[in-house]
């Protein structure tokens, strides 16, 4: 195993995420620096064995790698920054985690350079996050497959282009928040049936990860498939899924959806 240098410009949670999952699956063998304005907010990056920096240009002298972890509306004054280093970054394999920057938007600001996009999902924490993934023109294969070997203890990455990216940003890194929306609601209704809070939290936790490990385990089987199983015609989920056709529930869905991509077309257009 060949040791890289590695950058993280931004030392946030996505940051972290992937920091741990590098340190995990290659066994803290490379050098890594992280900068961040706030030396103290990098201090458990520090204690795994990084170097911390609150200088975004050390961290781009030191590394062949550099993941970019800051916030879109931060990103222009950063590229600012980096372009008027007077560093060489031509050969530097840049990472992005940045929602709404396409490579143009990159190209625009550095000049020739090589750029991959990422946009992993927060299960990654727990290594079964999904992350799409889309290459720049000058990333060639071997820099690709280095870049899904340091994405590997995330869970799956889905190689895709930058639409593609889109369409996840929304579908893996947006829905798990509208998951957890619904199992709020469930857990809410548990309660209101006389269970206890801790026990309406289990029971709905059980609930579905016994279901998503159905789906797992039935590949042979339609999603609807299943749900069909569940349902015996005039039956109480019979009656609970006619009240979701009422209520238009795909239909809400494909609008927030195109809720997302729409706000991810206006970051394309204000961070041309």
């Amino acid at each position: 195993m060949s040791q890289l240098k590695i950058a993280f410009i931004g030392g946030g949670n996505m940051a972290t995420c992937i920091f741990n999952g590098i340190v995990k699956t290659r066994n803290h063998e490379d050098q890594i620096m992280v900068s961040g304005p706030h030396l103290e907010k990098l201090a458990h990056f520090k204690e795994q064995g990084a170097l911390v920096t609150s200088d975004n240009i050390e961290a781009l002298k030191f590394a062949d790698i550099v993941f970019l972890g800051v916030k879109p509306q931060i990103m222009p004054e950063v590229l600012d920054e980096l372009k008027g280093s007077g560093v060489d970054y031509t050969n530097k394999l840049f990472i992005s985690m940045a929602a709404g920057w396409r490579f143009e938007a990159f190209y625009s600001r550095l000049g020739p350079c090589k750029f991959i996009r990422i946009m992993p999902n927060t299960p990654a924490q727990l290594g079964l996050g999904l992350t799409s993934m889309c290459c720049g023109l000058d990333v060639n294969k071997e820099q690709e497959a280095l870049c899904l070997e340091l994405l590997s203890g995330l869970g799956k990455t889905v190689l895709t282009d930058e639409e593609g990216i889109n369409s996840l940003g929304a579908l893996a890194g947006s829905a798990p928040a509208f998951m957890y929306r619904f199992m709020e609601a469930l857990v809410n209704e548990t309660q209101k049936r006389g269970f206890s809070k801790e026990e309406s939290r289990a029971i709905i936790e059980q609930m579905a990860l016994g279901t998503a490990q159905m789906v797992i385990h039935n590949q042979d089987k339609d999603i609807s498939a299943l749900r069909e199983a569940v349902t015996s015609k005039g039956g109480t989920t019979f009656q609970g899924l006619a009240q979701m056709t009422e209520y238009k529930f795909e239909e809400m869905m494909s609008q927030v959806i195109e809720a997302c991509l729409r706000r991810t077309h206006e970051f394309e257009n204000m961070f041309k």
